[in-house]
């Protein structure tokens, strides 16, 4: 029956009955006017042009209109959708197949239109310094307070998105969506850690949407919202964002249900997940071992902590698989509490920070190595060992740090030597935490130039990486009054090695 009405819409719509004689759209609005001479007219075009013709409301055909059902307009573009003439219009303002302007017209100007078939591949010819490949499931972005607006092609395999980000300084709010450019399709949810200068982060969530709230003002759709006052306080923001996107889908409900099962444990503060011991506050507010030392009140009702535990959430977790820390970096591993702790230490996602103090910068193994090549290259050496030389006078004591990066072994080690008044220290960490870290030593060797073979060697394991303070206390020390035995006029010759045990 259903398609028989659609074949009579069909023979109707060829014959241009249901269209106005002067648009040929629809006759989707009412009054319908037949004008003598001229036709059946939309109540857009009958206007004071046809107020001398002979003409009269056409009831009949406005009851015909309202009865029958019709396909979208962009038919023969793929659309098979049909609904009533009082639907028809909503949709095809949504509709996946009708023509789109490029988003990038609101950043560029660029003059593109098409459909979205074609949308993808303009888009990757026209505009590919915007276009972001997927990284272990995840999309790095970072921007600077300079950038009102931007959008970005996210890439994931056989998942394409738009990104669109707004900053406005003036309500210090980060606005931003993530559309599929394959609309129907978003059963796609995504988590962003928004981070700056330091470990900690503020982490969203929300869910893909349709294509067409990249053409809105993020300001006036339901878009994600970051406070920049908090993310500076939080996260160390000075005038850089780094943004990283995970998508993530759900093909099996039992992996939706263990997400939503693992949130009940979610600090809310920090946002980790909590492991025991876990405190709580007076009202029964749940928090991790982690923020409350830092916390005198409940950051949800303001009550007092004291030292009471949650023993019943404890409980549960000993049945929970918590993911790896580094999950949002690609890691997808999966323990109990105490297992994950100890896998944490030695993810192979876990990022590394630039070895030198004063950088910020973090990454991956190789994005940290080509950062060091492009931006330190004049304090590393790609090697496993180094010389150098420097003045033994009191002039140069008075706690002197010098450092040094050598790329060896395919790991990164920092070398520092500290010299005070009365020694010299030197001490080699390995950066990242491998898990050969034991077969690791270092060997400094205190050289006599005028006589080569009279050497002071001193050997000792490689450390994790740690706090200065801490450093010095698990090093090689050498007494000024015995380096002063291996000086030449003053000035003593060393070389530091990274040597791999048996």
């Amino acid at each position: 029956m259903a398609n028989s009405v659609k074949s009579v819409t069909d023979v109707l719509l060829r014959k241009n009955i249901l269209h106005c004689a002067i648009c040929k759209n629809l006759l989707l609005s009412t009054p319908v006017m037949l004008v003598e001479n001229t036709g059946n007219l939309c109540s857009t075009c009958y206007n004071e042009n046809f107020l001398e013709s002979k003409c009269l409301q056409n009831t009949a055909l406005e009851q015909l209109v309202t009865t029958l059902s019709y396909p979208c307009r962009f038919r023969d573009k793929g659309c098979e959708h049909w609904s009533s003439s009082a639907d028809l219009l909503d949709h095809e303002d949504v509709c996946r197949y009708r023509s789109k302007k490029c988003p990038m017209h609101l950043i560029v100007n660029c003059s593109w239109e098409g459909f979205p078939t074609e949308f993808v591949g303009h888009f990757l010819n026209c505009h590919g310094e915007h276009v972001i490949n997927f990284e272990n499931n995840l999309f790095y972005l970072d921007i600077t307070f300079c950038e009102e607006e931007l959008i970005k092609l996210l890439i994931m395999k056989n998942i394409i998105l738009l990104l669109k980000m707004q900053l406005n300084m003036e309500k210090n709010k980060l606005l931003y969506v993530i559309c599929n450019v394959k609309d129907g399709d978003n059963n796609f949810n995504y988590s962003v850690k928004h981070k700056g200068n330091s470990d900690s982060y503020i982490k969203t969530r929300s869910r893909v949407v349709d294509s067409n709230y990249v053409y809105k003002n993020l300001e006036e759709c339901d878009a994600v919202s970051v406070d920049l006052l908090s993310l500076q306080q939080t996260v160390k923001v000075t005038n850089r964002i780094t943004n990283i996107f995970k998508i993530k889908t759900y093909d099996t409900p039992v992996q939706y249900i263990g997400e939503r099962m693992l949130q009940h444990f979610e600090c809310p503060v920090c946002k980790a997940f909590m492991k025991p011991p876990i405190f709580q506050c007076q009202s029964g507010h749940s928090i991790c071992s982690t923020c409350k030392p830092r916390l005198e009140k409940c950051p949800t009702c303001r009550a007092p902590f004291g030292m009471t535990r949650n023993y019943s959430l404890e409980g549960l977790t000993a049945g929970v698989s918590y993911p790896c820390a580094y999950h949002d970096l690609g890691c997808m591993l999966s323990l109990s509490p105490t297992d994950i702790t100890v896998h944490e230490v030695m993810c192979p996602y876990k990022p590394y920070r630039c070895p030198l103090p004063e950088c910020t910068m973090t990454g991956s193994h190789d994005i940290i190595i080509n950062h060091l090549e492009n931006f330190h290259s004049d304090v590393i050496s790609e090697s496993n060992s180094y010389n150098d030389h420097f003045r033994l006078d009191a002039q140069s004591y008075n706690i002197k740090i010098y450092r040094k990066i050598l790329l060896a072994f395919d790991h990164i080690f920092r070398l520092t030597c500290k010299r005070m008044n009365d020694s010299c220290m030197w001490a080699a960490e390995a950066i990242g935490t491998p898990k050969d870290l034991k077969n690791f030593v270092y060997e400094v060797s205190i050289i006599d130039i005028r006589r080569p073979e009279k050497r002071l060697i001193r050997t000792d394991y490689c450390l994790n990486e740690m706090p200065e303070d801490d450093l010095f206390k698990k090093c090689v020390i050498f007494q000024n009054t015995t380096l002063a035995s291996y000086s030449n006029n003053g000035t003593i010759s060393y070389q530091f090695k990274i040597k791999k045990g048996i």
